[in-house]
């Protein structure tokens, strides 16, 4: 009698997909939940037709299902939602019921990080690859115990080696780092705060090269075009120019005084003094023949 009983198709697409992330222990990507729903084949007496639909699911049906599971489950507020960390899907309870289901599950309060470590991580987030030394540059104190006790968590990890004298390690977060904070990329972060803009992993990533073998180019001047230096300024000593010369180019033009009135003279001004002392020394002369005149009568 059990063979007789047939079990209905789903009715959607999304609710297959809320169905495999439920079941899942681990999160999924949504190349993951393609892959789960293309592997099932319809059976005999099933709708091949229906099946087929699912079966030929694309990348964006798969997408869309996902938004509309979320949203789903944010207008049921059913205590959990649909989270993407990592680039991976999953299922989790609202941070506003944790402290009941850490109760039933008898778990204790989580451990927080310390304000060092987290100032420590923020740096390692922002600034990856990034070295021990480059992070206590920032800090100005020693981050050791920081950098063990966030390895020990899983939220950084050694990425390479720099290639700077000695060979420091390269840190750099984790997929649980994602996780733990709820990101979906680290792209994220320059959204978290607007002042605070990750560096450019290649543009970092160049720093660390090795140096060629006959060295480093040296940086063209300016003005500078394929690889031609700029013809450099002559000194004023070898075109034949002496400091007197140069002074002189340096001098106001000739009839400007230092009150900027154009048009005056120093030859102009002295030959109004010169009329001046004249006209006194005709009215002395005339004065003198007055008294004599005087003097006979």
């Amino acid at each position: 009698m059990s063979d007789n009983v047939k079990i209905p198709l789903p009715g959607s697409l999304q609710e297959i997909i809320g169905s495999l992330l439920f079941a899942s222990e681990t999160p999924l990507t949504a190349a993951d939940l393609r892959a789960a729903v293309k592997a099932v084949e319809p059976e005999e007496g099933e709708n091949a037709e229906v099946m087929d639909v699912y079966r030929t699911c694309t990348s964006r049906e798969v997408d869309e299902a996902l938004k509309g599971l979320g949203k789903a489950l944010e207008v049921a507020g059913c205590g959990f939602s649909l989270v993407c960390a990592g680039g991976a899907w999953r299922l989790q309870t609202t941070p506003s019921c944790g402290r009941y289901v850490r109760a039933m599950l008898k778990l204790d309060r989580p451990n927080r990080l310390g304000r060092a470590s987290l100032e420590t991580l923020a740096i390692i987030a922002y600034r990856q690859p990034v070295t021990k030394s480059e992070v206590e540059e920032i800090r100005g104190v020693d981050v050791s115990a920081n950098i063990k006790t966030l390895l020990d968590l899983q939220l950084i990890r050694l990425v390479g080696k720099s290639e700077l004298p000695g060979h420091p390690f390269l840190y750099g977060t984790t997929p649980v780092f994602l996780e733990h904070f709820g990101l979906e990329s680290l792209q994220q972060l320059n959204e978290l705060d607007p002042t605070l803009q990750r560096s450019n992993p290649r543009l970092k990533a160049a720093t660390y090269k090795k140096p060629e073998k006959n060295g480093p180019e040296l940086p063209l001047e300016e003005g500078a075009k394929d690889g031609v230096k700029p013809a450099e300024e002559t000194p004023a000593a070898e075109k034949g120019e002496t400091p007197d010369d140069a002074e002189e180019l340096e001098t106001e033009e000739p009839g400007e005084l230092e009150t900027g009135d154009p048009g005056v003279s120093e030859m102009d001004d002295s030959e109004e003094i010169e009329e001046v002392e004249d006209e006194f020394d005709l009215e002395d002369e005339e004065d003198e023949e007055d008294e004599e005149d005087e003097d006979d009568e």
